[in-house]
């Protein structure tokens, strides 16, 4: 994994882009980018502090966002063009986005859409200070 850009957004947070690409045959490539920012779960961004436990008990103090954009099969003299292709689609499309000042706060209440649709999926933080 090899940072490729660091963007600070407008709204606080830092957007990493990540190049995660590899050989997947003789002459052709797994080009694969990677769009990262972490950010501070906060109370204020639910109706409730019930909504605010659920969250934390299960995704901790901090949310993280990802989004991969992949190609594969690129010949290797494609490489370079491809991942300009790639990060240009991404900042073109959901840089703006990912860069609002509301962000964190509609991911944190689609994670709470999603664990409330879909609990089996998730399990509970658990802390331990004990050793085992």
């Amino acid at each position: 994994m090899k940072l490729i850009e660091e963007i600070n957004l407008a709204n606080g947070l830092k957007l990493k882009i990540f190049d995660l690409s590899r050989p997947v045959a003789a002459d052709t490539f797994k080009v694969e980018i990677s769009f990262q920012t972490k950010f501070d779960l906060k109370e204020s961004y639910f109706a409730s502090p019930q909504d605010y436990a659920q969250v934390k008990n299960i995704m901790g103090d901090e949310l993280a966002y990802e989004n991969k954009r992949v190609r594969s099969f690129v010949y290797e003299k494609d490489q370079d063009s491809v991942r300009e292709d790639l990060i240009n689609t991404f900042k073109n499309n959901s840089l703006d986005y990912v860069a609002s000042v509301n962000f964190p706060q509609k991911l944190a209440l689609s994670i709470l859409r999603d664990i409330k649709n879909n609990p089996y999926k998730y399990n509970p933080h658990i802390y331990s200070d004990s050793e085992e």
